[in-house]
């Protein structure tokens, strides 16, 4: 989808210049600092940061992960989102919508994956809803280094074809290191 006067800089992994660094610090402490249900988890890499800017601004971030999920009892590669916001007075603009334009688009086409994940909390499951996101109806489990847990907020599935329904038991494994 075009964005008219929107930037959009695709960064590879932590490869950020010391102004996005700053950008992506702030406001992820802000958002994401507090939030109890994922304290203890080992959290996925981040593969590709996505930045929306306006002006030479920044608008909006999401962080993107390929990884592996068991989608019941099924491995599937997809692409996990993470870590959206928009600063307190930008939002309600749309740069939230437009970024996950891209990022969906990211996650289908250049990726081409068939599936996108997310881990929210539930007031933002509207948001996603809204886009075409279903929320999964059976908690997800997450293996963790000693043992798997159950992850206490809302899970999040998009499929290319939009397809998806909420009637699926999700697994997260432990993510190995392969050979390239």
């Amino acid at each position: 989808m075009n964005h008219p006067g929107h930037d959009l800089d695709i960064i590879q992994g932590n490869h950020v210049t010391p102004a996005q660094e700053q950008f992506i610090n702030h406001w992820n402490q802000r958002y994401f600092g507090a939030v109890a249900v994922s304290k203890g988890i080992t959290k996925a890499p981040v593969h590709w940061r996505l930045l929306l800017r306006e002006n030479q601004s920044f608008t909006s971030h999401v962080a993107l992960t390929e990884m592996m999920i068991e989608l019941d009892d099924k491995p599937v590669k997809c692409g996990a989102i993470g870590g959206l916001f928009t600063p307190l007075e930008l939002q309600g603009r749309g740069y939230a919508n437009a970024l996950m334009d891209h990022a969906e688009a990211f996650i289908f086409d250049q990726l081409r994956l068939t599936l996108g994940i997310l881990f929210c909390l539930p007031e933002l499951v509207p948001f996603y809803a809204r886009r075409g996101w279903s929320l999964m109806e059976t908690p997800a489990t997450l293996e963790q280094a000693t043992r798997a847990v159950t992850w206490g907020a809302a899970v999040m599935l998009l499929s290319a074809d939009r397809t998806q329904h909420g009637q699926h038991r999700i697994h997260v494994p432990m993510s190995r290191p392969t050979a390239e």
